[in-house]
């Protein structure tokens, strides 16, 4: 079996060869676009921050990777207005095919514009609680406190009610404190107020606030609001009800009991502890 190699010769220079020139150039203009993406992104969070600065830099390195296939296309020699034409055939089915991720994408933008949130803030969006691990075009994703990834739809994200749990430098913890209805309510709330303030973490200013909520027929309930640091937020509100049960316990002030019914068998009385 002979191999014509005139044939092979010319299929190598007439198309082989061309193939490979034209990967080589797209992946060091895939390259290139990354790193001037990436010192755009460095560059521009310092003044814009990191989220408009990775969203800005990502459609730069997009756009620059789609004029990089446009040169390549046209030196090949291929007629860019047919390709352009089929590319908008292509782009209505694909239209129609992709809706919701245009409406992530679109809802992506408004989301690094408006800035409800940033990297690193403490969310809450449908049921779901996590620090903001990334902003990406498509969704963002958050990073919960048992350490798992959570991705949410930008779309989502747009239309639910979302809570920023740090978007000020300080937070209130509110706590609901019960004690048995036979103690004074006066020496109750001078407990709390002492144990507050021998709290280090709990600011004067806002002044905490310290109220008896309601009068019930078996406890005194009582309504605790203290302002903190962000950071400090959840060991100061396990500090708070550590040293408050301590305190209740040095100065005997009871905790309510609640009412316990035991059902008997048939005929015989019930009873309530």
């Amino acid at each position: 079996m002979t191999v014509n190699t005139s044939k092979l010769n010319a299929a190598l220079t007439d198309y082989a060869l061309p193939f490979l020139g034209i990967c080589a150039w797209l992946i060091f203009g895939v390259w290139v676009s990354s790193l001037l993406s990436r010192l755009l992104y460095t560059g521009l969070s310092r003044k814009l921050g990191a989220d408009k600065a990775r969203a800005f830099s990502k459609g730069f390195k997009f756009l620059l990777i789609v004029l990089f296939v446009v040169s390549l296309i046209r030196g090949a020699g291929v007629d860019i207005t047919a390709v352009l034409g089929a590319a908008g055939v292509a782009g209505v089915a694909i239209g129609f095919a992709s809706q919701t991720s245009l409406s992530n994408l679109i809802s992506g933008l408004f989301l690094v514009l408006e800035r409800p949130f940033k990297i690193g803030d403490l969310i809450e969006v449908d049921g779901s609680t996590g620090t903001v691990h990334s902003i990406e075009m498509l969704s963002t994703y958050i990073r919960t406190f048992d350490n798992r990834v959570i991705r949410i739809p930008n779309e989502m994200l747009a239309k639910s009610k979302l809570i920023n749990l740090t978007h000020y430098p300080i937070r209130r913890i509110d706590l609901d404190i019960r004690v048995a209805c036979k103690e004074e309510p006066g020496r109750v709330m001078t407990v709390l107020r002492e144990v507050i303030i021998a709290n280090p973490s709990c600011f004067n200013e806002p002044e905490p606030l310290i109220a008896l909520k309601r009068v019930g027929g078996a406890s005194l309930d009582f309504f605790v609001a203290v302002w903190v640091d962000r950071k400090e937020f959840l060991p100061t509100r396990t500090s708070l009800l550590r040293d408050i049960k301590e305190r209740f316990d040095r100065e005997g002030i009871a905790l309510p009991y609640g009412r316990v019914a035991v059902v008997q068998g048939a005929g015989e009385p019930t009873m309530k502890l």
